[in-house]
């Protein structure tokens, strides 16, 4: 009796020692407490027959000096502001539950499993420097699912929009939720909570958007 029970407790913290590898889920809409930050992302997922609330994907926030690393599950039409220590990270492929790093992201949408490659562009993005108390727009991660002819398999495209747009829309998205109704009350006050950050946020963007080009055309 004695040996089965240590038996589970010790499949049990294997079990939790493996899944940590794997990164950790930050907390979702939680207030800017003991200088923590948080990165803002979203994400669309488009079907032949339009967008669809329906799907789920996930990326790593990985620490680029050896600091915590981050797993962001992501589903579509949401802004998700996830609370991570403050840092220098970089978005990458997850781990497995061996700590692994996966070649393809798995995308889901509509209750069916796809493997893609991870898209270059999210790899080649720079060092994110995110600060205390700081949210930075990640962008919207775009899931394109389209068809060609009848019996031959989908494709399934995924990049990632950082443009001054999708991050502009993406941060006036969750200064929004602040005055819906019918967000849960725990979301809203937790926006509340991050009003000047967001604001801050949205108004070096809108700034980043109003530059002009380094270089001058030669005539």
């Amino acid at each position: 009796m004695r040996y089965d029970r240590f038996v589970r407790r010790f499949a049990l913290l294997t079990l939790t020692l493996l899944a940590g590898c794997r990164g950790t889920v930050p907390e979702l809409y939680q207030p800017p407490e003991a200088g923590i930050a948080s990165v803002l992302i979203g994400c669309r997922m488009t079907l032949p027959t339009g967008e669809t609330p329906n799907g789920f994907l996930a990326l790593n926030l990985e620490g680029a000096d050896g600091g915590e690393t981050y797993r962001l599950p992501i589903i579509p039409q949401r802004a998700l502001l996830y609370q991570v220590e403050p840092g220098l990270y970089r978005l990458m492929p997850t781990l497995s539950i061996f700590g692994f790093r996966q070649e393809k992201l798995k995308v889901v949408i509509e209750g069916r499993a796809y493997s893609v490659p991870f898209p270059r562009d999210i790899l080649r993005l720079p060092i994110l420097t995110i600060k205390p108390k700081k949210v930075v727009a990640l962008g919207v991660v775009d899931v394109t699912l389209t068809t060609r002819k009848p019996g031959q398999p989908v494709m399934v495209k995924v990049r990632l929009d950082d443009s001054v747009e999708a991050r502009r829309q993406l941060v006036q998205t969750e200064i929004r939720t602040m005055m819906d109704p019918y967000v849960p009350a725990e979301e809203r006050s937790s926006s509340v909570a991050w009003t000047r950050a967001l604001e801050e946020t949205l108004s070096e963007v809108v700034t980043e958007s109003q530059r002009g080009p380094a270089f001058r055309a030669v005539p």
